[in-house]
């Protein structure tokens, strides 16, 4: 993650974001060491804090760029663990998925 660069950045020490934060400098540095998780509610304020996104801040790079902007969460959710998949599972989810929206379209 990038926690120790950011705040460097922007020249804070980690008793001054800890103190945003609202939690222990202990717990901070431990966040920034990686040696415990960070929690999603920390990482979305320190995401808010400096601007960023979550995948920027986790150091995710995606290989490609899909516009999912119009997307619901649930449906962001599914892409991303449908990419996760093996090519054997995908197919099996695709033919899933098929299904249910065959169904969908029969029911209206």
């Amino acid at each position: 993650m990038k926690l120790k660069k950011l705040r460097k950045e922007n020249k804070l020490t980690q008793t001054e974001i800890s103190k945003i934060l609202n939690i222990a400098q202990t717990t901070y540095a431990n966040y920034e060491l990686e040696k415990n998780q960070t929690p999603i509610e920390i990482l979305k304020q320190l995401a808010d804090y400096y601007g960023v996104t979550l995948d920027y801040l986790c150091g995710h790079e995606t290989k490609n760029n899909i516009d999912l902007s119009g997307f619901s969460d649930m449906k962001k959710g599914c892409v991303y663990i449908l990419e996760k998949l093996s090519e054997e599972n995908a197919t099996i989810v695709f033919g899933y998925m098929s299904h249910v929206l065959q169904n969908q379209n029969n029911n209206k």
